[in-house]
Protein backbone atom coordinates (compact mmCIF):
# COMPACT_ATOMS: atom_id res chain seq x y z
CA UNK A 1 0.00 0.00 0.00
CA UNK A 2 1.39 3.26 -0.74
CA UNK A 3 2.88 5.25 2.35
CA UNK A 4 0.48 8.84 2.55
CA UNK A 5 3.01 10.93 4.90
CA UNK A 6 5.69 10.12 1.94
CA UNK A 7 3.08 10.98 -0.98
CA UNK A 8 2.92 14.36 0.69
CA UNK A 9 6.44 14.70 1.10
CA UNK A 10 7.11 14.10 -3.02
CA UNK A 11 3.99 16.81 -3.62
CA UNK A 12 5.85 19.10 -1.27
CA UNK A 13 8.98 18.23 -2.62
CA UNK A 14 7.63 19.55 -6.19
CA UNK A 15 6.88 22.94 -5.01
CA UNK A 16 9.22 23.74 -2.63
CA UNK A 17 6.75 26.31 -0.80
CA UNK A 18 5.05 26.35 2.18
CA UNK A 19 1.92 24.80 2.75
CA UNK A 20 0.34 28.17 3.82
CA UNK A 21 1.27 29.71 0.62
CA UNK A 22 0.37 27.05 -2.06
CA UNK A 23 -2.98 25.23 -0.25
CA UNK A 24 -5.02 26.88 -3.37
CA UNK A 25 -3.72 25.33 -6.84
CA UNK A 26 -2.72 28.36 -9.60
CA UNK A 27 -2.74 32.38 -8.37
CA UNK A 28 -3.20 33.39 -4.75
CA UNK A 29 -0.39 32.40 -1.66
CA UNK A 30 1.41 30.56 -4.58
CA UNK A 31 2.63 34.07 -5.99
CA UNK A 32 4.23 34.76 -2.84
CA UNK A 33 7.55 33.06 -4.31
CA UNK A 34 8.24 31.50 -0.83
CA UNK A 35 11.01 28.33 -2.05
CA UNK A 36 12.33 26.20 0.60
CA UNK A 37 14.71 22.76 0.61
CA UNK A 38 13.13 19.18 0.13
CA UNK A 39 10.46 18.55 3.10
CA UNK A 40 11.51 15.83 5.42
CA UNK A 41 9.22 14.03 7.14
CA UNK A 42 10.09 13.38 11.57
CA UNK A 43 8.50 12.00 14.06
CA UNK A 44 7.30 14.90 16.23
CA UNK A 45 5.86 14.93 19.52
CA UNK A 46 3.70 11.42 19.08
CA UNK A 47 2.37 12.70 14.64
CA UNK A 48 4.21 12.45 12.07
CA UNK A 49 5.14 15.61 10.15
CA UNK A 50 6.78 17.15 7.43
CA UNK A 51 8.97 20.05 8.13
CA UNK A 52 11.19 22.51 5.74
CA UNK A 53 13.32 25.31 5.92
CA UNK A 54 13.91 28.39 3.48
CA UNK A 55 15.56 32.15 3.38
CA UNK A 56 12.77 33.53 5.22
CA UNK A 57 11.61 30.98 7.86
CA UNK A 58 10.26 27.54 8.35
CA UNK A 59 7.27 25.58 8.20
CA UNK A 60 5.73 22.16 9.93
CA UNK A 61 2.84 20.36 8.86
CA UNK A 62 1.27 17.94 11.32
CA UNK A 63 -0.58 15.24 10.28
CA UNK A 64 -3.47 14.28 12.56
CA UNK A 65 -6.38 12.30 10.39
CA UNK A 66 -10.02 12.99 11.58
CA UNK A 67 -8.90 13.98 14.93
CA UNK A 68 -11.81 15.65 15.94
CA UNK A 69 -13.35 12.09 15.79
CA UNK A 70 -10.92 10.47 18.08
CA UNK A 71 -11.02 10.24 21.68
CA UNK A 72 -10.39 13.24 23.51
CA UNK A 73 -7.07 11.81 25.21
CA UNK A 74 -5.72 11.79 21.69
CA UNK A 75 -6.87 15.25 21.09
CA UNK A 76 -5.18 16.45 24.31
CA UNK A 77 -2.03 14.86 22.57
CA UNK A 78 -2.29 16.78 19.62
CA UNK A 79 -3.09 20.22 21.23
CA UNK A 80 0.58 19.62 23.70
CA UNK A 81 2.41 18.95 20.52
CA UNK A 82 1.52 21.79 18.77
CA UNK A 83 2.63 23.35 22.31
CA UNK A 84 5.60 21.84 21.86
CA UNK A 85 6.08 23.48 18.13
CA UNK A 86 4.55 27.02 18.89
CA UNK A 87 7.20 27.21 21.67
CA UNK A 88 10.13 25.63 19.06
CA UNK A 89 9.39 28.42 16.84
CA UNK A 90 8.95 31.57 19.43
CA UNK A 91 12.63 30.66 20.52
CA UNK A 92 13.06 31.35 16.67
CA UNK A 93 12.47 34.70 17.97
CA UNK A 94 15.07 35.07 20.93
CA UNK A 95 15.00 39.50 20.74
CA UNK A 96 10.96 38.91 21.95
CA UNK A 97 10.73 41.91 25.13
CA UNK A 98 8.45 39.03 27.36
CA UNK A 99 6.66 42.64 28.66
CA UNK A 100 5.37 43.11 25.46
CA UNK A 101 2.25 41.32 24.45
CA UNK A 102 1.51 38.77 21.96
CA UNK A 103 -1.47 39.62 19.71
CA UNK A 104 -3.57 36.33 18.83
CA UNK A 105 -5.35 37.21 15.25
CA UNK A 106 -8.30 35.28 14.72
CA UNK A 107 -8.41 35.23 11.09
CA UNK A 108 -11.86 34.64 9.18
CA UNK A 109 -15.41 35.03 9.33
CA UNK A 110 -17.79 33.14 11.95
CA UNK A 111 -20.88 33.22 9.38
CA UNK A 112 -18.94 30.30 7.83
CA UNK A 113 -18.14 27.62 9.39
CA UNK A 114 -15.60 26.62 7.12
CA UNK A 115 -13.74 29.62 7.70
CA UNK A 116 -14.63 30.17 11.71
CA UNK A 117 -11.42 28.80 12.59
CA UNK A 118 -9.50 31.68 13.59
CA UNK A 119 -12.53 33.45 15.35
CA UNK A 120 -13.58 30.15 17.13
CA UNK A 121 -10.11 30.11 18.39
CA UNK A 122 -9.57 33.59 19.44
CA UNK A 123 -13.09 32.87 21.73
CA UNK A 124 -10.63 30.59 23.85
CA UNK A 125 -7.40 32.75 24.03
CA UNK A 126 -6.94 33.58 27.85
CA UNK A 127 -6.02 36.51 27.84
CA UNK A 128 -4.40 37.23 31.35
CA UNK A 129 -5.84 40.12 33.96
CA UNK A 130 -3.88 42.86 35.59
CA UNK A 131 -3.45 40.57 38.62
CA UNK A 132 -2.08 37.48 36.42
CA UNK A 133 0.39 39.66 34.58
CA UNK A 134 1.30 41.33 37.89
CA UNK A 135 1.75 37.16 39.05
CA UNK A 136 4.49 36.79 35.68
CA UNK A 137 1.95 35.39 33.12
CA UNK A 138 2.76 37.15 29.78
CA UNK A 139 0.55 39.67 28.01
CA UNK A 140 -1.50 38.29 25.55
CA UNK A 141 -4.17 39.78 23.47
CA UNK A 142 -6.78 38.20 21.23
CA UNK A 143 -8.80 39.98 18.30
CA UNK A 144 -11.61 38.62 15.71
CA UNK A 145 -10.63 40.45 12.59
CA UNK A 146 -13.72 39.41 10.70
CA UNK A 147 -12.96 40.12 6.61
CA UNK A 148 -12.71 43.17 4.36
CA UNK A 149 -16.79 42.79 3.52
CA UNK A 150 -17.89 43.24 7.34
CA UNK A 151 -14.69 45.46 8.46
CA UNK A 152 -14.70 47.67 5.66
CA UNK A 153 -10.74 47.36 6.11
CA UNK A 154 -8.28 45.51 4.91
CA UNK A 155 -7.21 42.29 7.29
CA UNK A 156 -3.50 42.57 6.90
CA UNK A 157 -4.25 46.66 7.43
CA UNK A 158 -5.90 45.96 10.67
CA UNK A 159 -3.29 43.58 12.26
CA UNK A 160 -0.67 45.79 11.63
CA UNK A 161 -2.70 48.62 13.05
CA UNK A 162 -3.28 46.41 16.29
CA UNK A 163 0.01 45.49 16.41
CA UNK A 164 1.38 48.74 16.91
CA UNK A 165 -1.66 49.91 19.02
CA UNK A 166 -0.63 47.05 21.22
CA UNK A 167 3.16 47.53 21.36
CA UNK A 168 3.14 43.81 20.59
CA UNK A 169 6.39 41.46 19.79
CA UNK A 170 4.75 38.32 17.96
CA UNK A 171 1.67 38.16 16.25
CA UNK A 172 -0.05 34.86 16.31
CA UNK A 173 -2.82 34.24 13.06
CA UNK A 174 -4.73 31.51 12.98
CA UNK A 175 -6.85 31.04 9.72
CA UNK A 176 -8.78 28.57 7.69
CA UNK A 177 -6.75 26.63 4.29
CA UNK A 178 -8.06 25.19 1.17
CA UNK A 179 -6.55 22.02 0.60
CA UNK A 180 -4.55 21.14 -1.96
CA UNK A 181 -5.92 17.05 -2.10
CA UNK A 182 -8.81 15.14 -0.60
CA UNK A 183 -6.46 13.57 1.44
CA UNK A 184 -5.72 16.89 3.18
CA UNK A 185 -8.83 18.39 4.30
CA UNK A 186 -9.10 18.73 7.33
CA UNK A 187 -6.44 16.30 8.47
CA UNK A 188 -3.38 18.60 9.18
CA UNK A 189 -2.06 21.54 10.96
CA UNK A 190 -0.13 23.62 9.51
CA UNK A 191 2.70 25.99 10.97
CA UNK A 192 5.23 28.44 9.64
CA UNK A 193 6.83 31.82 10.51
CA UNK A 194 6.80 32.57 7.14
CA UNK A 195 2.90 34.39 7.37
CA UNK A 196 0.11 34.01 5.85
CA UNK A 197 -2.06 36.17 3.41
CA UNK A 198 -5.65 36.10 3.95
CA UNK A 199 -8.19 35.30 0.95
CA UNK A 200 -5.59 34.71 -1.45
CA UNK A 201 -7.22 31.02 -2.12
CA UNK A 202 -10.10 33.11 -3.35
CA UNK A 203 -8.54 35.84 -5.58
CA UNK A 204 -9.24 38.62 -3.36
CA UNK A 205 -6.78 38.39 -0.73
CA UNK A 206 -6.06 41.05 2.10
CA UNK A 207 -2.47 41.72 2.35
CA UNK A 208 0.57 39.67 3.15
CA UNK A 209 0.59 39.47 7.16
CA UNK A 210 4.32 38.81 7.65
CA UNK A 211 7.25 39.67 9.38
CA UNK A 212 8.44 42.16 6.34
CA UNK A 213 5.03 43.63 6.35
CA UNK A 214 4.47 43.54 10.31
CA UNK A 215 6.13 45.54 12.77
CA UNK A 216 7.00 42.55 14.54
CA UNK A 217 7.80 38.79 13.71
CA UNK A 218 4.65 36.32 12.92
CA UNK A 219 3.70 32.88 13.55
CA UNK A 220 0.87 31.38 11.46
CA UNK A 221 -1.47 28.36 11.97
CA UNK A 222 -3.66 26.72 10.12
CA UNK A 223 -6.12 24.09 8.97
CA UNK A 224 -6.83 22.81 5.50
CA UNK A 225 -10.76 23.57 6.36
CA UNK A 226 -11.90 23.73 2.32
CA UNK A 227 -11.07 22.36 -1.42
CA UNK A 228 -11.76 23.46 -4.96
CA UNK A 229 -14.30 21.69 -6.54
CA UNK A 230 -12.36 21.64 -9.46
CA UNK A 231 -9.35 20.14 -7.56
CA UNK A 232 -12.05 17.43 -5.93
CA UNK A 233 -13.35 16.45 -9.01
CA UNK A 234 -9.81 16.09 -10.81
CA UNK A 235 -10.65 18.54 -13.64
CA UNK A 236 -10.03 21.77 -14.87
CA UNK A 237 -12.97 24.63 -13.70
CA UNK A 238 -12.86 27.87 -15.02
CA UNK A 239 -14.76 29.38 -11.80
CA UNK A 240 -14.54 26.69 -9.47
CA UNK A 241 -16.91 26.37 -6.17
CA UNK A 242 -15.57 25.85 -2.84
CA UNK A 243 -16.67 23.38 -0.74
CA UNK A 244 -16.37 21.41 2.76
CA UNK A 245 -17.13 18.51 4.54
CA UNK A 246 -20.83 17.76 5.78
CA UNK A 247 -19.57 18.11 9.42
CA UNK A 248 -16.86 21.06 8.91
CA UNK A 249 -18.85 22.25 12.12
CA UNK A 250 -17.93 19.86 14.21
CA UNK A 251 -14.49 19.53 12.98
CA UNK A 252 -13.66 23.50 13.06
CA UNK A 253 -14.96 23.69 16.56
CA UNK A 254 -12.44 20.95 18.08
CA UNK A 255 -9.78 22.36 16.00
CA UNK A 256 -10.61 25.44 17.42
CA UNK A 257 -10.08 24.49 21.39
CA UNK A 258 -6.68 22.11 20.51
CA UNK A 259 -5.26 25.19 18.63
CA UNK A 260 -6.36 27.57 21.29
CA UNK A 261 -5.00 25.04 24.01
CA UNK A 262 -1.85 25.26 22.19
CA UNK A 263 -1.38 28.69 21.87
CA UNK A 264 -2.39 29.21 25.68
CA UNK A 265 0.07 26.39 26.74
CA UNK A 266 3.09 28.17 25.26
CA UNK A 267 2.56 31.50 25.95
CA UNK A 268 0.52 32.18 29.14
CA UNK A 269 1.29 28.39 31.13
CA UNK A 270 -2.08 27.07 30.61
CA UNK A 271 -3.74 24.90 28.51
CA UNK A 272 -7.24 26.10 29.36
Amino acid sequence: MPNPIKKQAREAAATRQSDLFIESCGAGEASSGLRFSDPETVWFEGFDAMRAAGERGGYHSVLCGEIWLEPPERRTRLAKALRALVSLYRRRNPSADPERPVLVAGLGTERMAADALGPRTASHILVPTEEMRAAGISPVCAVKTGIPRETGMDTADLVRALAKETGASLIVTVDSLTARTRERLGTLVQVTDCGVTPGSALSHASGEISERTMPCPVLSLGVPTVIRSDVLAGQEDGDPMFVSRADTDAMVTAYARILASAINGAFSGNPA
